[in-house]
């Protein structure tokens, strides 16, 4: 399976917090002969299953959700208000394009913000609340905006096409968590007609952007004794960005988490994941402590709770339409995830 090719159709497709139908109609159709069962839970987690010897479980888990918008109001002369629906940095709103999802189809919008000619020099420099922005539709009225099937509760996203920017780098808004989502697929293509020791379940989350909703449920009912978390991380090794600030770097491989805000890894699990890059001779890099979050935080708090590692592909202009990841990063993702799966039997389900 291309992974480039891949990658551009989940990243293209439209799959904000609790609307992910169209990310979960590619993995279903890419899943295909590739699985022995899919399940889909109540909230929207998509569960592929690979059958193996003995009861033991480990679990993959990349969330299908990037971060979006929801309509919260229409006014008299037909502009519209929203709320963000993940963790969006206010800065990236004023004058961005949206495409929103009303009943009838894909519907373009531009936020609006006031034009420097019109604001007073201090209000520039200053970044604009979500609150204060408005979608303009092109709409004269709010009959007009419910005539495109635009109202409270429609989501939406920014636009960010994928684009490759050369043979390494390339750029779209919805590499967190897309790429894991990638990365998961191409995983279970090269697993095809092998036999596993134990049983496999890939989760395709829902919600992780909303507090790691999908990944809580997901686990308690797939009950895993190890998890890997595949992910995309924080890249920031551009200007003005010391090193002891940058989480993690382009080009540098794999990152491995050693702690986040809602988990720290098992010294244990780090040692594992650490020395089976060490032996396979895969690129990787620990991502500095303690930025970001994962659905990690949840699954490895799971029941009784559940080893658990997280590996993620360093991304520069996370949240953001136009995401910028180097391609052999997050190959050396699936390597490493395929040669931590050879060897958890032996070492972690001892």
């Amino acid at each position: 399976m291309d992974l480039i090719n891949l990658l551009q159709t989940l990243s293209d497709a439209f799959g904000p917090p609790g609307f992910e139908d169209d990310v979960r109609s590619i993995i279903r159709e890419k899943l295909s002969g590739l699985v022995d069962r899919i399940e889909e839970d109540a909230l929207g987690n998509l569960t592929a299953w690979r059958d193996g010897k003995g009861d033991r479980v480990v679990m993959l888990d990349a969330h299908t959700d990037e971060v979006g918008i929801l309509v919260s109001h229409v006014d008299d002369r037909g502009f519209v208000r929203f709320v963000p629906l993940g963790g969006w940095d206010a800065r990236l709103f004023p004058g961005a394009r949206v495409t929103l999802r009303g009943k009838g189809g894909f519907v373009c919008a531009a936020v609006g913000f006031p034009a420097p000619h019109i604001t007073k020099p201090e209000e520039r420099s200053k970044a604009i609340a979500a609150e204060e922005l408005f979608l303009d539709l092109g709409c004269r009225s709010k009959a007009e905006v419910a005539d495109l099937g635009i109202g409270p509760g429609t989501p939406g996203v920014l636009d960010g096409p994928f684009k490759a920017l050369n043979d390494n780098l390339v750029l779209g808004k919805a590499f967190d968590d897309r790429a894991g989502c990638a990365a998961a697929i191409v995983i279970l293509e090269a697993l095809k007609g092998k036999s596993l020791p134990f049983q496999l379940a890939v989760n395709f989350a829902t919600s992780e952007e909303l507090g790691l909703r999908g990944a809580k449920v997901a686990s308690y009912r797939i009950q895993p004794d190890v998890a890997l978390v595949l992910e995309t991380t924080t890249g920031a090794d551009f200007p003005g960005i010391p090193d002891h600030q940058c989480p993690t770097k382009l080009g540098a491989g794999v990152a491995i988490t050693v702690a986040d805000r809602t988990m720290l890894t098992s010294p244990r699990m780090l040692r594992f994941l650490v020395e089976t890059a060490e032996e396979k001779g895969i690129a990787h890099q620990l991502k500095q402590p303690m930025s970001g979050g994962t659905d990690g935080g949840e699954i490895h708090l799971s029941r009784s709770g559940v080893l658990t590692g997280v590996l993620a592909t360093p991304c520069r202009y996370l949240h953001g339409p136009s995401s910028v990841l180097d391609l052999r990063d997050l190959k050396a993702l699936v390597e490493l995830t395929l040669a931590a799966l050879k060897k958890i039997p032996s070492e972690l389900l001892k």
